[in-house]
């Protein structure tokens, strides 16, 4: 009995020289043009992609960051310059694959994540482990504005309506170089109302 639990004192004393169970906290500050600050034990240098959404608002931005000191900080986040629609958003902190990691932080968490642990770890379907945490936080001190969500929803269709029309023009002016270069015959406007037709119903 004696031994048994010595070699089970053994093994927890040997776990962290070869795992990092990770530890992450993040929160909003500034209002309702907010920045996102968190706390990890991740090493320094541990490059991070902070989202912050909200679907009623139809709202989605990211920004990069890079732990320092065991904090790490992102935005600040806004709505085209204005202040954020009030109301519950989600944060994901997530990671790249450790391969896109500075050397110095894979020596910590292994060439592939192998050394991350826990429950802000995940599988990555590209192979080894990536971190991986959602949170959520209220912005604005004002009520939900059921009439400000339905305006900024209508906003992001508009604005993806629009992108879209633009890489169409974009795609068959790529294609319609090329087909000069090979002396080819190209219809523009056929290659361009295709495109159209092929926009995501939303």
């Amino acid at each position: 009995m004696i031994r048994l639990g010595l070699c089970i004192a053994l093994a927890l004393a040997v776990q962290p020289a070869w795992a990092l169970p990770v530890s992450i906290t993040a929160t909003v500050e500034g209002g309702d043009k907010p920045t996102v600050v968190g706390k990890t034990n991740l090493p320094n240098g541990t490059e991070l992609m902070v989202t912050l959404s909200r679907k009623e608002s139809s709202y989605m931005a990211q920004d990069k960051t890079i732990v320092s000191d065991g904090r790490f900080r992102a935005g600040p986040f806004s709505q085209k310059g204005e202040p954020l629609n009030p109301g519950v958003y989600q944060i994901e902190v997530s990671s790249p694959l450790a391969a896109l990691q500075p050397q110095s932080v894979r020596a910590v968490i292994g060439q592939d994540g192998g050394k991350l642990d826990g429950p802000f770890t995940k599988r990555s379907q590209f192979g080894g482990k990536v971190v991986e945490y959602r949170t959520t936080t209220k912005i604005g001190a004002a009520p939900v504005s059921v009439e400000k969500d339905r305006g900024a929803r209508d906003q992001a269709k508009k604005d993806t309506h629009e992108w879209w029309l633009q890489s169409c023009k974009d795609n068959c002016n790529v294609v319609k170089r090329y087909a000069v270069s090979r002396n080819e015959a190209f219809d523009w406007d056929r290659c361009y109302q295709k495109c159209l037709a092929d926009e995501p119903k939303r």
